[in-house]
């Protein structure tokens, strides 16, 4: 039993993988990934970001809270995609003014993270230099994860 324990956590670990991505040469790689994770969600999308408006990741979280995924988004600009989607059940809108966020996360299902310097905007997506890292290391998401509940407990509903 041991054995196979040991067997088990080190193809784990193996397995895990950390993909980085520069933008906007690889913009069609990354948003390919981002929008299989988004597709294979099967309980919650934790999105902190300072600014949301991209049509397609717009689609595919609909499309996963349609299925009964819980998402979470916080934001510092609550116009355009955060307001579409906060009218559907499952989708809870969180403000955070505390201090700037200059960074956009994704945590999915607690398995799998994206992490991207700026905005989750398409346009900026495609013009400006950025890195974006994805990643379902284990000790990686865990990290990440606990960072957005601080951020999530010192943010404010949108809809009280």
């Amino acid at each position: 039993m041991i054995k196979l324990l040991a067997l088990f956590l080190i193809l784990n670990v193996a397995n895990a993988q950390t993909v980085p991505y520069l933008l906007p040469d690889e913009k069609s790689s990354f948003e390919h990934e981002l929008m299989a994770h988004l597709k294979k969600a099967h309980t919650q999308i934790v999105l902190l970001t300072p600014s949301l408006n991209h049509p397609a990741v717009r689609r595919q979280l609909i499309q996963s809270v349609s299925k009964g995924v819980k998402l979470t988004l916080i934001t510092q600009n609550p116009s355009d995609d955060p307001l579409k989607l906060v009218a559907y059940s499952g989708v809870e809108l969180y403000l955070y003014r505390a201090r700037g966020l200059k960074d956009t996360l994704i945590l999915i299902d607690d398995s799998v993270v994206c992490h991207a310097s700026g905005g989750l905007n398409e346009e900026e997506l495609s013009q400006k230099s950025q890195n974006v890292v994805c990643s379902n290391e284990g000790d990686f998401v865990q990290s990440l994860s606990q960072n957005a509940q601080r951020i999530l407990m010192r943010s404010h509903p949108y809809l009280k």
